[in-house]
């Protein structure tokens, strides 16, 4: 019996976690880019409705 309880996982799939955890991260940039764009626009809406309407 070996003390140690902790086996090395397989390559593949440290590979493969990687590999979610990247695109994952994609994702949450890709949402917070799209979000960021969306404000900005709604924003700029604003002031362009703001000095127009003086």
């Amino acid at each position: 019996m070996s003390h140690r309880t902790h086996r090395p996982a397989p390559k593949r799939r440290r590979a493969r976690h990687r590999l979610a955890q990247g695109l994952g991260q994609a994702a949450f940039y890709a949402a917070s880019a799209t979000l960021a764009s969306g404000l900005v626009r709604e924003l700029l809406y604003l002031v362009h409705m703001s000095v127009f309407s003086c």
